[in-house]
């Protein structure tokens, strides 16, 4: 078990980077600003290396996330080892994320035709796979490439998933669900104070991921007993498959389930009557109380690992935001639609 003082540099690191966050008043002017051009201006302070310098929005996301997964290494290099992974697992959401995206399309035989967040970034494991190009093709070499790393076991998990679906059903339920499992895998090795800090810090994001999995699985037809093979024995946030598994069987179709589900995930909003207005305002109303949860901790005591990740957090939805400001105005989305989407109330 680290000591207090084995914390002392990563926490310096942590009380920095929340000291070099934009100013909430900088990121509504870059989202009130007319154009791609005029909100990279108003951002021309930030702590993100290039992206004063970007002209375009590939420039731009480039240089956000470059920063956003040099920041967590850094912080990394100081971290003691009790919540090294738990520091890590700040990449390593989105670097699976990809990874499994990449899956997803080599087994439904479609291109990968987008810039995955982790292909920006040299070191991640996703950019390290993509560079061969059978993984662009082969589910299975793809899990040949990830074995003996740290994402080993998710990749078999997806394996298994994809061996016991239909052929041709999507994998995409199942993403969110093993990124509940890889945080919950780093959070299971604390004990005491260190666990439920750190799991009540996450549980809005977990609790959002969930909601997403359950959904879409119920959306896909996918059985329970196919749940079980990457939730067995999982319990966080006092959720568990067992809790709800007679919910998940009894609900026809993923409205009436999310109604239901409405009296279970405590810390997050469950609105809308389509699918995707339910899963929008999961994910709105995760970010707030993630903030106000971050926010929170970074104001008591900095000796955990809990202190470390609120500062990440808080980092990451601010790329996320500034994220969803550039490319709403490559594609000329509203202002008002772009402040209901961001991570604080304006």
């Amino acid at each position: 078990m680290a000591r207090p003082w084995d914390y002392a540099e990563s926490i310096v690191v942590a009380r920095a980077i929340k000291s070099r966050l934009l100013r909430l008043d900088v990121i509504r002017e870059a989202a009130l600003a007319s154009d791609l051009g005029e909100a990279l201006l108003a951002l021309r302070e930030s702590i993100y290396t290039g992206l004063s310098e970007s002209k375009t929005l590939t420039q731009a996301l480039t240089a956000l996330w470059s920063s956003y997964f040099k920041t967590v290494r850094y912080m990394a290099r100081f971290t003691p080892g009790e919540a090294i992974d738990s520091v890590m697992a700040m990449e390593r959401e989105e670097d699976l994320r990809d990874l499994l995206v990449v899956m997803q399309r080599a087994y439904s035989g479609r291109p990968l035709d987008e810039r995955l967040p982790s292909t920006l970034y040299e070191g991640t494991l996703t950019s390290i796979i993509v560079k061969d190009p059978e993984a662009l093709t082969s589910y299975q070499k793809i899990g040949e490439l990830a074995a003996r790393t740290w994402a080993s076991s998710y990749v078999n998990d997806a394996l298994r998933v994809i061996r016991e679906v239909k052929v041709g059903l999507p994998i995409i339920w199942a993403i969110p669900l093993l990124i509940v499992k890889l945080h919950y895998s780093h959070i299971s090795k604390l004990s005491g104070a260190k666990r439920r800090g750190l799991e009540n810090l996450l549980c809005p994001h977990l609790e959002d991921k969930i909601l997403s999995s359950l959904i879409l699985a119920k959306n896909l037809d996918i059985p329970v007993k196919l749940l079980e093979t990457l939730w067995a024995g999982i319990r966080i946030c006092d959720f568990s498959l067992e809790s709800i598994r007679s919910v998940y069987e009894r609900e026809a179709d993923p409205l009436s389930l999310a109604g239901e589900l409405k009296g279970v995930l405590r810390d997050i909003k469950i609105e809308g009557k389509t699918m995707q207005d339910i899963l929008s305002s999961s994910r709105k109303s995760s970010r707030l109380a993630l903030r106000r949860n971050a926010i929170h901790v970074m104001s008591g005591y900095p000796f955990n690992p809990a202190f470390l990740v609120s500062s990440l957090i808080l980092l990451r939805l601010e790329v996320d935001d500034i994220l969803f400001i550039l490319s709403s105005k490559a594609y000329k989305i509203p202002p008002d639609q772009i402040l209901q989407n961001l991570s604080f109330e304006v």
